[in-house]
């Protein structure tokens, strides 16, 4: 868990320094005496910005929930076998046919984007349909809890 700390620490305080250095090298120096406005690319600048944003991002929320994980966790024992690292994954339903149905329905919808609006407005009623059955398909028959 350190090592990630670490990682993720140094990966955003190294795209943080990359941002400076960006916008520093990408100053439009000419524009400086002539009374215009000082210019800089934005768009690389502001997404090395948000990339070290995650980076730090990261670096918190492993630091702050390393204080609730054991010293030595089962992945960093190099004796340590895979079966030791089991635990619960969460509940999850075999042979659901909802996700499909929810992929093509977002197919459609990003295809609404690219044609028009009214066909977007025609995909939301899929959509709904696929996310409710999915999200309420453990209330009833064989896998119901």
């Amino acid at each position: 868990m350190r090592t990630n700390i670490a990682l993720f620490g140094g990966i955003g305080a190294f795209v943080l320094l990359v941002a400076v250095i960006y916008a520093f090298i990408t100053l439009n120096w000419a524009t400086v005496g002539s009374g215009q406005e000082l210019g800089i690319e934005w768009v690389g600048f502001i997404c090395l910005l948000l990339t070290a944003g995650l980076g730090f991002m990261l670096w918190w929320y492993l630091r702050s929930t390393a204080k609730h994980q054991p010293e030595v966790m089962d992945a960093d024992n190099p004796e340590g076998e895979i079966h030791q690292m089991t635990g619960n994954y969460g509940e999850f339903t075999p042979w659901s046919w909802w996700p499909l149905g929810l992929g093509g329905a977002l197919a459609f919808m990003f295809f609404g984007f690219a044609v028009d609006w009214w066909v977007f407005m025609f995909s939301l009623i899929p959509i709904l349909f696929f996310i409710s059955g999915w999200v309420l398909e453990n209330n009833r028959g064989h896998y119901r809890h």
